[in-house]
């Protein structure tokens, strides 16, 4: 007995992910997705901790940082701080609110609240640490995902991001996980979802999966997604 194979049996295990076009469209998103990353890293500040400070301060990693707000501050005040990384390739910023109470501002998880100045803190920490006073107008006033760039960066941040959520509701059927899970990702873990879906959902066709593997749904996707991404996210 002769098995034969239909014209509509082959599309229906074709990958598109493999034809030229979607190919050439998943590289022009990976190499969108990277010059908005050296964009955001190189002209931006990432939000940070002051916990993340002290530690630099400690191990006298950083022995600069930028002081925005008034000295010595009012009780209520927010104090702005701000460093660099890397060998001053990547800036960081933290703000610190000056209270008698840690619950004034709880609800804020990206401001630490304080009894004692920043400034104090940091000189008892390290006596040879170089405080200089900073202004508003400095940093970039745009922002996304807590990072703060120049307005044309976050623009091409935000572009890169939408074209990618467009690639993946109207592009081929995605690997590994069905569209409402990488929608999931996408939405909630913002560029690590994004880099996620491009490396492992077929765009730049990495490791591709063997036929009729199981996938990711929606639902475990969304809890995924939640339980370690939307706290990073919301700051």
């Amino acid at each position: 007995m002769t098995l034969t194979t239909t014209p509509q049996q082959a599309r229906a295990t074709h990958d598109e992910w493999l034809d030229r076009r979607w190919r050439l469209t998943g590289a022009l998103f990976g190499l969108l997705a990277l010059v908005a990353a050296a964009l955001l890293v190189t002209t931006g500040m990432r939000p940070a901790t002051y916990g993340d400070l002290l530690a630099d301060v400690a191990s006298s990693k950083v022995s600069e940082v930028q002081v925005v707000g008034d000295e010595p501050p009012a009780k209520g005040d927010r104090v702005e701080l701000r460093w660099s990384v890397w060998n001053g390739l990547l800036d960081q910023y933290a703000v610190v609110q000056v209270d008698d109470s840690r619950g004034y501002n709880a609800w804020d998880e990206s401001v630490f609240v304080s009894a004692v100045d920043p400034r104090d803190t940091l000189r008892g920490i390290n006596s040879g640490i170089t405080l200089t006073s900073g202004s508003s107008l400095d940093a970039p006033s745009t922002s996304v995902h807590g990072w703060r760039a120049p307005g044309a960066v976050v623009l091409l941040v935000l572009a890169t991001w939408l074209g990618i959520l467009l690639l993946l509701v109207g592009g081929p059927e995605p690997w590994r996980a069905t569209r409402w899970a990488w929608a999931w990702f996408v939405l909630l873990a913002g560029p690590l979802g994004c880099v996620a879906y491009l490396l492992l959902g077929g765009p730049l066709g990495v490791a591709r999966p063997r036929a009729g593997h199981r996938r990711l749904t929606g639902g475990w996707a969304f809890v995924v997604a939640m339980f370690f991404f939307s706290g990073s996210n919301a700051a």
